[in-house]
């Protein structure tokens, strides 16, 4: 690295020769999880979803090293505390200038205590600007466009987006989403949609079914959850203002299937 410029009004500006390729050209994927009593919930399905990430980009994180970044984030969740929340971020690595560059991947860890709460999760339906994609795993690429997408928004009352695309229901902000309608719980299918880890084994667990879900099964939907490997999750009080079932059994049957799973606190 070269010498940093002098900083000017509070702005840091550094001159370099190679950089992270994860920070030149977003090539790189990411988990996140808690940490419970040392327990990962699904850890081995969290890491199937990051190699596959990374295989898309060519990159090569041997197996060999799993037990050894699964114990350094145990470590890193552990100092923070007995419920942590940890993300597992794996990047391209130093590179110089060039798409065409090669460099091995780096291991990022962090954590800090989970501190979240049970809110009152209110959404709002939002039209997604940008075409859709296939997302088999964490890319930070799909969250920078994300982070675009809300400037189209405006949301009222301190509501949460639930993300749309041409009458299409795709999720939440940082979530998927399951919806109780008519005796079963479906949640979307489909590009655009995060295979999640807790929405997955909801799935395989028979418990909620993958479609393809219109917008207009919000008109008959009696109740709503958030999904993800953070909250596991939370349920959701309205969706553009139709007051939904907080206390539906639909909710108990999978609060009480995640509940007795090691490493799930709801």
């Amino acid at each position: 690295m070269r010498d940093d410029l002098p900083i000017q009004d509070n702005l840091n500006i550094h001159c370099v020769d190679h950089l992270n390729r994860g920070l030149s050209y977003a090539e790189s994927c990411f988990e996140t999880f808690r940490v419970i009593d040392g327990a990962i919930f699904l850890w081995d399905k969290h890491w199937q979803r990051l190699q596959r990430g990374l295989a898309s980009f060519g990159l090569c994180l041997p197996d060999k090293h799993q037990e050894n970044i699964k114990q350094s984030c145990l470590q890193a969740a552990k100092k923070e505390g007995t419920d942590s929340l940890v993300r597992l971020t794996v990047a391209g690595g130093q590179a110089p200038w060039g798409l065409i560059q090669q460099a091995t991947p780096q291991v990022y860890i962090q954590a800090h205590p989970f501190l979240g709460k049970q809110q009152t999760i209110r959404l709002q339906s939002v039209e997604y600007p940008f075409a859709l994609l296939p997302k088999p795993a964490k890319f930070t690429s799909d969250y920078a466009l994300t982070l675009r997408a809300k400037q189209h928004w405006t949301l009222q009352d301190e509501k949460s987006p639930l993300i749309c695309k041409n009458d299409v229901i795709l999720g939440g902000l940082v979530a998927n989403i399951a919806l109780f309608s008519q005796g079963e719980w479906l949640t979307p299918h489909g590009d655009g949609i995060l295979a999640g880890t807790i929405r997955d084994y909801l799935i395989q667990q028979d418990l909620i079914s993958p479609q393809l879900c219109s917008t207009q099964l919000l008109e008959h939907t009696e109740a709503a959850v958030l999904l993800n490997s953070g909250s596991f999750l939370q349920v959701v009080q309205s969706i553009d203002n139709q007051p939904l079932q907080t206390q539906h059994l639909a909710i108990a049957d999978l609060q009480q299937n995640l509940q007795a799973q090691q490493g799930v606190r709801l």
